[in-house]
């Protein structure tokens, strides 16, 4: 499938979608901030960019989403660096 990421200037963050059931259950919009895709995963400047180091780092960032989606379904996913840290990925 596609990616489904873009660039949100004004949270300074991507946004992308999770299928926590696979693509026939609900799609679940989640975002990562900027600062975490340059600090965890060394994104360079540029909208684009940030977009493509998600994508390169998708599974990762999408199996962190879903736990996140998992804890409470009814809080928005936003991850941060510490994110990361929190949960020891590499």
């Amino acid at each position: 499938m596609a990616s489904e990421a873009i660039f949100l200037p004004a949270a300074g963050s991507v946004q992308f979608a999770i299928y926590p059931d696979g693509y026939d259950g609900a799609r679940i919009i989640a975002r990562i901030d900027e600062e975490a895709l340059h600090a965890r995963f060394q994104a360079a400047d540029g909208e684009f960019e940030l977009v493509r180091t998600y994508d390169r780092n998708a599974d990762s960032i999408d199996a962190l989403a879903t736990a996140r989606y998992r804890e409470n379904p009814r809080v928005e996913i936003c991850l941060r660096s510490t994110d990361f840290q929190a949960a020891g990925a590499s």
